[in-house]
């Protein structure tokens, strides 16, 4: 192999691993909401206490999704009973209570306490399981 050949191996490798490691190091967590539900931004995402595999977010105004009035939070392990509870935008945003965590899909939802609200420009979010 030529050494302009395996320069040019080496660069590619390396671009390689540095997307992949950017991909894999964002949020350090597996979401299942697709990136089109938020258009213009992203929202940043944490769990204390659990593993949690996947978030999915449903909006009172879809198509345009810019209006959050549904959490479902999936953990990747057994945390059956357990009540999370979410925090958005910091604590600035419309309050959110969650349901238990289902023992057989190790799920639980989380919509506003108060029937009728929404979140808008959702940014963050962070999970704690007690």
């Amino acid at each position: 192999m030529r050494k302009s050949q395996k320069i040019a191996l080496a660069l590619g490798l390396s671009a390689a691993a540095l997307a992949g490691g950017t991909a894999f190091t964002g949020t350090g967590l597996a979401t299942t909401a697709p990136s089109t539900q938020f258009l213009g931004g992203t929202v940043s995402q944490s769990v204390t206490g659990a593993t949690l595999s996947g978030v999915d977010y449903a909006f009172a105004d879809a198509p345009s999704n810019t209006e959050v009035n549904s959490i479902t939070l999936t953990f990747a392990d057994a945390t059956g009973g357990k009540v999370p509870t979410v925090s958005l935008n910091s604590g600035s945003g419309t309050a959110f209570t969650c349901t238990a965590i289902d023992g057989t899909t190790f799920q639980a939802t989380c919509t506003p306490a108060t029937a009728g609200t929404y979140q808008t420009g959702l940014t963050n979010l962070a999970v704690t399981v007690s």
